[in-house]
Order: C-alpha cells, then structure tokens, then sequence
C-alpha cells in the first residue's frame, strides 16, 4: 500500500503511540518520535538511485533510540554512498475503525546524529502497511 492519507492522519491525531523500529531481526524502541509531512529538494516526482520512488513531498520520521548497537547496521541501511541500502521497517499499533491494527511504515534512513548515549534517526516513509 502507498502511503495512506487516512492512516497518517490518524497517527498525527494520536499521542502516546509506541514505536518500535526493526532491522533484519532486531528491534529497537524509538522514544521522542515525531512525523511530519514536508517538501523535499526535488523540483518533481524522481526515482531514486532505481529504488524507490520520491515526490516534491514525503512524510519524515525522528526518533531517537538509547540501543547504540543499531551503530554497527546503519552502514548498510543509510541512503547515500551505499547502493545497497535496505528499507527499514518502524511498527506501530493503532485504534482505527474500532479496531487496534498494527501499522508498519516501510522507510529509508536519511540520516543520522550520534551522541554518548543515543542515536537520533531521520528517516523517509516510503509506503504504509497494515
């Protein structure tokens, strides 16, 4: 599923969701994460590096994770010099249609700030699954 208007607005209206990212078979709790809609330095809609797709707008996510071994994976999930970059995978649940679904926003790392004792992550929503 492409990114779903409905579903990201439910998930702004919504506080207090916890957030776990997974990579390959680990998993790290996300705390302070905050998902915002904006433009992105494209003048039109791109692939890019043949693997995804991006538009003059995306949803990004921060967060920040205290498990400082994500540092030893992040070479091979980051956009940029690496050409095999793998999409990551940050789960969620939420009460949608009297219902508690679990939503899985499929990203990319854009970027990351390392400190002593964290990792902030900002990363690119690609698509939505429920």
């Amino acid at each position: 599923m492409e990114i779903n208007e409905e579903i990201m607005s439910k998930i702004f209206q919504t506080s207090n969701l916890k957030y776990a990212l997974y990579i390959d078979e680990k998993v790290f709790d996300l705390k302070n994460v905050s998902i915002a809609k904006s433009k992105i330095p494209v003048r039109k809609p791109t692939t890019r590096g043949g693997v995804y797709f991006t538009d003059t707008t995306a949803y990004k996510i921060r967060a920040v994770t205290g498990d400082l071994s994500i540092l030893s994976l992040l070479p091979k999930i980051m956009l940029g010099p690496n050409t095999e970059f793998k999409p990551v995978k940050v789960k969620t649940s939420l009460l949608f249609d009297n219902e508690k679904k679990d939503i899985v926003l499929v990203s990319h790392v854009a970027n990351t700030v390392n400190t002593k004792t964290s990792v902030e992550l900002n990363l690119i929503v690609d698509k939505i699954n429920l």
